[in-house]
């Protein structure tokens, strides 16, 4: 009696159990799913403010690259000088802006505006002020002047006969020249390669990247009724863009929020079934034990039959292990976004140092620098400046995998090199061909001088042996604090500038460079017109001329852009004169390999070696055509005698060699050799375009047009007219007529 009450109590406790396990089973999956919820949507945050960095980058990047190109580039530079332009000027600086173009991460449009002259160079064509179609947004900027601040998205197109614009985002840029003269650069980013940049970046694909302007206008004009149903949006603070991730819900994304909607419902329904089964046993206790065993034991049986032979349900711990797995996933791509956006901050805040557009303390930087992993034990800095060698063959002779794998070579070897005289270092590539290395010396009491010199001229001898190029490297002064990082690194560039006297592969310090005087640029500017004079003479003193300038000049402290620019003035004086002694030699054989050796030009030696040589040759042209001159200013003479005298109805070969005292037979052959045409033929073809321009400019009859030109039988004229145009000179002037007024 006592057991059966035993089992009583123990059975009418048990429903009092399941209620308090399916309490407990509720709250936590409940708060399971919320957690699962917010941290969904945080990791969805921290991916759309990564976007939103990341994109910022490529913006300032946009920027930074426009800026550098309308500040340096001297091609750019020469767009808005007062010099005379040709078509081929136009086309080299279209070609500057397609190159800038391509360094662009984003599909984008550049044009230059010249203030003066009211004309605007894109990348494909010149245009009127008039007629350009985007000239209202120029002079809304122009009255604005807002050089550092991205455009809401608005309709761009070049051509006013074009009506499909496209969706841009713009950047103007002005720079006043030293000559007074305004520089104005507009960048115009499409806003579909924006959004294609985004949708790449995004790995989910129910998410949908928008970005909203200032007023809350989407930048692709869709609809915004979406933007309450957001979680995520970010607002930029560099260009007051948000950014919104539209279609986010965590508790529709994830496996456990699904499974926990249906364990309420089991949880539910099993808390209704024990209050029932509850009520029931307080009714029913008495029944017999043995009879509540039975009917557990046939379920049991009931259900391991039914089991056999089937598969197995849904096992709900690998449900749950399968979505925290996920959550985990997506954790440490979020940690990998962090790594990225911290080597971008890293770089940019490098760059920023050097260029000197930002100022730190070493307290300031002490406290990011900690934050982002870069050194912070130090008392003095030193900026070094690395530079490729002939880059241009560097970049012909390797792939661009080649290049990279290299690039990382002279990174490595830099970073060993400081590693073993215990010196901490930083580097970043500041141009394709040039890096630049900032060292953290630990005690400024050191000489750390001779210590600098002697690695970087470890690592030039290392380059040297194990790599088929050589390096420069430029060394700035060592400087107390984080403050003084941009002199030193521009002491460095200047000193990697001077391998145009010293040379390649070589190491370039302070003391090195005192040794040069400055140089006087306008002293060798007088010296260049004399020696061209003698070069356009044929004297051969124009040789020592030449000879003597390269000695004078190694004696001072020459850049490579200075460099480049006497060579450019040298080429430009040259083409002024080869332009009008024989345009077309110059243009097909010599313009070119002057403009490639003014850009590809690196030490004095290679230029006093090579220009020498290019001289040379033209120099053996020039007598060349000079002697083909003799015979060539006859024929061209005669030329121009038909030229001046094509209405003179007796114009013959005769009466034109009897003009220039030769005979017939030898003025026609003369004629023909040196301008490749007969006489009679070249008589004819003067004769009747001036005709076609009667006729289509005047009224006059067809009779008087023919006396104009020549023919005293107005059926010659027609017969000769209608062979070479195909119609007779009436229909012609009617045809054309109608053409142009159609």
């Amino acid at each position: 009696m006592k057991r059966n009450w035993y089992y009583r109590m123990m059975l009418s406790y048990t429903p009092i159990f399941f209620v308090v396990i399916s309490s407990v089973i509720i709250v936590f999956f409940t708060t399971l799913n919320q957690q699962s919820e917010n941290r969904y949507i945080e990791t969805n945050r921290s991916i759309v403010t990564q976007m939103m960095k990341n994109t910022e980058v490529s913006l300032k990047l946009i920027e930074l690259n426009s800026v550098s190109a309308l500040l340096t580039d001297p091609y750019i530079n020469d767009y808005f000088s007062s010099r005379g332009k040709e078509v081929y000027d136009y086309f080299v600086i279209q070609k500057k802006l397609i190159d800038l173009k391509s360094s662009f991460p984003f599909v984008s449009s550049i044009y230059l505006y010249d203030e003066p002259t009211h004309m605007i160079l894109s990348d494909s064509n010149t245009y009127t002020f008039a007629s350009f179609a985007d000239r209202d947004f120029l002079e809304r900027s122009l009255l604005e002047r807002e050089q550092a601040k991205w455009t809401e998205p608005r309709d761009y197109t070049l051509s006013t006969i074009d009506r499909n614009g496209q969706k841009v985002v713009s950047l103007m840029k002005t720079y006043t020249y030293p000559t007074q003269q305004t520089g104005i650069m507009v960048i115009n980013i499409y806003v579909n390669s924006i959004m294609e940049y985004l949708h790449q970046l995004s790995q989910q694909e129910e998410t949908q990247i928008r970005i909203l302007d200032a007023e809350g206008n989407d930048f692709q004009g869709t609809s915004s009724d979406q933007d309450t149903a957001s979680h995520v949006r970010t607002v930029s603070e560099y260009t007051g863009w948000a950014y919104s991730a539209v279609s986010v819900n965590a508790g529709s994304y994830t496996l456990i929020s699904m499974l926990s909607n249906i364990w309420i419902l089991i949880v539910l329904i099993v808390i209704v079934l024990a209050l029932l089964w509850f009520t029931i046993i307080t009714h029913v206790h008495y029944r017999p034990i043995h009879q509540i065993v039975e009917k557990i034991n046939s379920s049991i049986g009931a259900r391991k039959s039914a089991s056999n032979g089937m598969k197995s349900r849904l096992n709900e711990f690998n449900v749950i292990e399968s979505t925290i797995d996920a959550l985990l996933q997506k954790t440490m791509d979020y940690h990998s976004l962090q790594e990225a956006e911290a080597v971008h901050r890293k770089r940019i805040l490098i760059q920023e140092l050097l260029a000197g557009q930002r100022v730190m303390s070493d307290t300031e930087w002490r406290k990011e620098a900690a934050v982002l992993g870069m050194p912070v034990d130090y008392e003095c800095v030193c900026a070094i400046s690395i530079e490729i060698d002939h880059y241009h063959d560097f970049a012909e002779n390797y792939k661009p995998g080649d290049q990279h794998l290299l690039k990382y070579i002279l990174e490595s070897a830099i970073k060993e090199s400081a590693v073993e005289r215990d010196i901490a270092l930083y580097c970043v590539w500041t141009d394709q061909h040039q890096i630049a290395v900032v060292l953290f010396l630990k005690q400024a009491n050191i000489p750390y001088e001779d210590t600098i010199r002697a690695m970087c001229d470890d690592y030039r001898k290392w380059i040297h042996q194990h790599v088929e190029f050589t390096v420069t490297v430029g060394i700035g002064k060592t400087r107390d604090g984080m403050i003084h990082m941009a002199s030193s690194y521009r002491a460095a560039q200047s000193n990697v500038l001077l391998k145009a006297v010293f040379g390649t592969n070589c190491v370039i310090d302070h003391e090195m460079s005192k040794q040069k005087s400055d140089i006087g640029s306008y002293a060798l500017l007088d010296v260049m017109p004399a020696m061209i004079h003698l070069f356009k003479k044929g004297d051969h003193a124009w040789r020592g001329k030449f000879t003597g300038m390269i000695n004078e000049l190694y004696d001072k402290r020459l850049g490579r852009l200075q460099l480049s620019d006497l060579i450019s003035s040298l080429t430009q004086m040259l083409e002024k004169e080869m332009l009008s002694i024989s345009p077309d030699m110059w243009r097909m054989h010599f313009q070119s390999r002057f403009e490639t050796l003014s850009n590809q030009t690196e030490t004095l030696a290679e230029w006093g070696q090579d220009g020498l040589a290019l001289l040379e040759e033209l120099a053996e042209h020039l007598v060349l055509q000079r002697e083909e001159n003799s015979t060539k200013s006859i024929a061209m003479r005669m030329k121009s005698y038909i030229d001046n005298h094509y209405a003179d109805p007796d114009l013959s070969l005769v009466g034109v060699s009897d003009t220039f005292d030769m005979p017939a037979a030898s003025a026609s052959i003369l004629f023909k050799k040196e301008t490749g045409e007969k006489f009679v033929d070249y008589v004819l073809k003067v004769r009747l375009e001036h005709a076609r321009k009667m006729l289509v400019d005047s009224d006059d009859a067809i009779g008087i047009i023919a006396e104009k030109v020549g023919y005293s039988h107005v059926l010659s004229f027609h017969r000769a007219f209608k062979k070479i145009y195909g119609f007779p000179p009436g229909e012609f002037r009617v045809i054309y007529r109608a053409q142009r007024n159609v």
